[in-house]
């Protein structure tokens, strides 16, 4: 393929905003359709160019914003290593400012034997040295086409839009932690000065914790192109390459105020035979098969006394027989004051649930140190429900318990959650009968108002249609991008719109009651009430031509909500649209509402027939 760009059926479809079927339809009745440069006879690939020259000879442009031809750009581009490489030889370049205004005006030659050399002396990011492959002419154009980009938005802005549909991309090594994963156990993490990540990938979770606190972050990793990613998204702080557990980078004294870690799962290989008697193990030597219990001593060396450590750990290591010396450790020097259990889909790289394990260094004497451990099972919450944990807890019976040291000091020191917290036998017909008379009136109203009522155009008239984004420039709209909402100052309110990011099932919704930050998984629009309802505004976001732009070349879902399209309508036409679809709105919730009143009578009734809290009735009564 050398150095030209390609891209997908999905990828041709998106941009030519049309369905998957039409590219399909396209490809077998036009015989003069470009043929396929690569790829799978399942997934072939073709060549953008030719693509845009077949679609321009039919009056059928493609319309291609300058990011996505710039990522297209940037997946040929690492064809010659990896893509994190080729990422972290753009934050290093970004991270040169000024430095472009020296080499426009020279030919690809030069650049291509000059530049590298010029970059590695003016980046200050750790990791390897920027391209470690050096730069053929061929390449140049990719730089120059990143530098006229960079001329126009942010640093900042633009790396994190390529660094987004890096974690995307299916071309991805590395596993990173989840934006939602960070975001809850940002949630959990106390206000301190400092925060720590031993194993911080390209820093989505570090990045996380310093918005929430306020703490400066610091962080290893192993994979040195992933680090100059991290350093660059942190902006501060302090990111170093390097392998944790076997050269330590940071000191252990005086310690972090926070370390939370979603350490690699399932590392067979990280320093059993060569750490038998490191300090670090204050709780006993890892077995060789348990590395995240390596992980977890680790971050633990690395606490001040009164700091507390998140560690991300697999299911298995609550219970497997091998670890059970060190469960055991953790508990009787007063270590452990929390596990919870998540979820499955809360991981990046698998669908399985996780728990999470707090941990605090005692300030004092361990006789001193609280006799229980708060087990939470929250694997049933859903995730709305998950995002405001706390509530959830405080309001949900069977959800958390306080559990004596005594009693999980056992011949297991099985430390799962579900096996220490009962729900209330008693409970179970109240809650029953509590649900389900919640239940039926919420069905009566779903059969009486039914989203039917109407016209029906014998052939329909597209509507003109503006972009986001000029309504942006032209001040009807504000946009809040999830990524500077903490600490911005800018507080969602009444009337503004929460757009997902990343979750495709989520919709656009208009807020009723202000929230004190906006979420960090969402955008956030602000419109002009003089121009635009946003009522309006969050229906046509989730219209189907602007779902389909948000779904990446590489089949995930990333909603770009400056690309969406609404139509252009005078104000009182788009309240008339605007109150329909706050109809539709409040519809959806009656029906959320009643799914899930239904799984809580169908869940308790099946408890209650299990447990001899109901008598099934004869037939017929």
């Amino acid at each position: 393929m050398g150095d030209q760009v390609t891209v997908t059926a999905a990828e041709i479809a998106r941009l030519t905003k049309v369905e998957r079927a039409a590219v399909s339809n396209w490809r077998r009745r036009h015989a003069d359709f470009p043929s396929p440069v690569g790829g799978t006879a399942a997934n072939p690939l073709y060549a953008l160019q030719e693509v845009e020259r077949w679609l321009a000879a039919r009056g059928r442009a493609a319309s291609i914003e300058p990011l996505d031809r710039l990522w297209q750009e940037l997946r040929v581009y690492s064809e010659d290593g990896s893509l994190a490489e080729a990422l972290g030889d753009v934050a290093s370049f970004l991270s040169c400012e000024g430095l472009w205004d020296d080499w426009a005006s020279q030919p690809d030659e030069v650049i291509a034997q000059r530049l590298p050399g010029a970059v590695v002396r003016k980046s200050r990011l750790p990791g390897q040295a920027p391209f470690p492959q050096g730069l053929r002419p061929a390449q140049v154009p990719f730089w120059r086409r990143l530098a006229d980009i960079a001329d126009q938005h942010p640093a900042d802005d633009l790396f994190e839009e390529l660094h987004s549909r890096y974690l995307d991309s299916t071309s991805r090594t590395a596993p990173a932690t989840s934006v939602e994963l960070a975001s809850l156990i940002a949630t959990m993490a106390e206000p301190g000065s400092t925060a720590f990540d031993p194993a911080c990938g390209s820093g989505n979770l570090l990045r996380t914790l310093a918005a929430k606190t306020g703490a400066s972050p610091a962080g290893q990793e192993i994979d040195p192109a992933l680090a100059r990613i991290a350093a660059f998204r942190l902006g501060r702080g302090d990111v170093r390459a390097g392998d944790s557990l076997r050269d330590d980078r940071f000191p252990m004294a005086p310690g972090y105020d926070l370390v939370a870690c979603d350490p690699p799962a399932g590392v067979k290989e990280w320093g059993y035979e060569d750490l038998g008697y490191d300090p670090r193990w204050e709780f006993g030597l890892p077995p060789r098969a348990e590395s995240e219990l390596a992980w977890l001593q680790h971050c633990y060396a690395h606490l001040r006394p009164g700091g507390t450590a998140i560690m991300v750990m697999p299911i298995a290591a609550a219970s497997r027989r091998s670890g059970r010396r060190i469960r055991g450790e953790l508990l009787r020097r007063g270590a452990l004051r929390e596990v919870v259990a998540l979820p499955p889909g809360l991981a990046s790289g698998h669908s399985l649930g996780l728990h999470l394990w707090i941990l605090t260094r005692p300030q004092t004497d361990v006789s001193q140190s609280p006799m229980t451990v708060r087990m939470i099972d929250a694997s049933a919450l859903d995730r709305d429900r998950l995002r405001g944990l706390a509530d959830a807890i405080a309001g949900e019976p069977g959800v958390m318990a306080d559990v004596p040291v005594v009693d999980l000091l056992d011949d297991e020191v099985d430390l799962t959650p579900s096996r220490h917290i009962q729900r209330p036998v008693h409970a179970v017909a109240d809650d029953h009968t509590t649900a389900l008379a919640g239940l039926v009136p919420l069905l009566h109203r779903l059969v009486g108002e039914p989203p039917v009522r109407y016209g029906r155009a014998d052939s329909p008239v597209p509507l003109p249609t503006v972009p986001i984004a000029d309504l942006v420039k032209a001040g009807a709209v504000e946009v809040l991008l999830n990524r500077d909402a903490p600490g911005s100052g800018l507080s969602p309110r009444p009337g503004d719109i929460l757009v997902p990011v990343l979750d495709a099932a989520s919709a656009p919704t208009v807020l009723t009651e202000p929230l004190n930050e906006p979420p960090t998984d969402r955008h956030l629009l602000r419109c002009d009430p003089d121009v635009l309802d946003p009522y309006f505004v969050a229906g046509f976001l989730r219209s189907e031509v602007n779902v389909r732009q948000a779904v990446t070349g590489t089949g995930t879902f990333r909603y770009d909500v400056r690309r969406a399209v609404i139509p252009r309508l005078p104000l009182d036409e788009q309240r008339r649209y605007g109150a329909e679809f706050r109809r539709l709105a409040d519809f959806a919730k009656l029906l959320h509402r009643a799914a899930a009143l239904g799984d809580d009578v169908v869940r308790l009734a099946h408890h209650g027939l299990t447990t001899g809290v109901f008598d099934p009735l004869p037939e017929g009564e």
